[in-house]
Formats: structure tokens, sequence, C-alpha cells
């Protein structure tokens, strides 16, 4: 079942910026993955009525509201820590490991922002859901299934890492 807080999650998907299972090593399976988010969100957004898009919502107020949502989902991909660019930090811990207490300090404190950055992205999700839910109105607590999706030609299937080499170059 799709519900709204699936709509919001495959719009950020859809935006093709870390988030939905993207893999930094695979341009080809990333471009399939984004191609099937932004079909989704097509057909989650027909079955909602509702289009999250400064041009696509329908009254004055949905368009505030939407640049609020906008500046709220830029503000969900900005979340980071320190470690956000490391594919293979081995090394790196190891090393900060090696610096005894001074390390124990960098690991604690890499520990927290982990888990403060992990409850802000859980508090953006919230916010963006509370304004989607506000957009939507009497159809907030709609649902919707495969069959729903394949009526209005959206195939709900994920693409596989099977299929795509993870690791190019």
């Amino acid at each position: 079942m799709y519900d709204r807080r699936d709509l919001v999650r495959v719009y950020l998907a859809a935006q093709g910026n870390r988030f939905g299972g993207y893999y930094a090593e695979s341009s080809a399976y990333n471009a399939a993955l984004k191609a099937h988010y932004a079909a989704m969100l097509d057909g989650l957004q027909q079955l909602f009525g509702l289009r999250l898009h400064r041009d696509g919502v329908d009254t004055f107020t949905h368009r505030v509201l939407f640049m609020l949502f906008s500046s709220t989902a830029a503000s969900f991909f900005a979340l980071r820590t320190p470690w956000s660019d490391f594919l293979e930090a081995g090394l790196l811990i190891r090393k900060v490991e090696e610096a005894g207490a001074e390390g124990e300090r960098i690991m604690a404190a890499s520990q927290r922002i982990d888990a403060l950055t992990a409850e802000s992205r859980e508090t953006h999700l919230e916010m963006l859901d509370a304004l989607v839910a506000v957009m939507l109105g009497d159809r907030a607590e709609l649902t919707f299934d495969t069959a729903d999706l394949r009526a209005v030609g959206v195939d709900d299937t994920k693409p596989s890492t099977r299929d795509y080499p993870l690791y190019e170059g």
C-alpha cells in the first residue's frame, strides 16, 4: 500500500540526491532507479491529485506551502556528517582509533553527530509529511496499491542491482 508518506519519500528519491538507494559507483543503476522513481512519482501524484511542483499546485495557499516543502526538501538533502563523503573509511577509522583518548573523543562525537543527523532526517520527513497532508486536505488519508499504479501506467517494480554493474571504471 502507498500512502502520502510514500509520496514524500518517492518525491525525495526522484530528485536523485543520495536518498532512495542510489550507488555512487553505478551511474547505469542510478539512471534506472531515477527513472523508476520519476515514474512512481508521476503515478502517485496522479492518484493523489497533487503535483509536487511549484507550478503544479492548484491554489495560492498550496503554492505558498510548496515553497516551504521545497525548502524543507533542500534542507533534508543538505544533512550530512563528517563521514558522508567516504565510501571506504577503514584506514581513517584505524588511524583515529590509534589516536588513543582523542580518538575515542572523535568516535564518540561522530556517533553523536550520526544520531543527531538521523533524528534530523526523520524530523524533516515528518515536516514534509505534514505539509503534504495539509496540501492534500480530505485526500490525505488515501492509500493506493500496485493495481492502482498499474491502472495509471506505472510498474512499481524497483530495478534490481543484479542487472547493473555496481562498480564502474
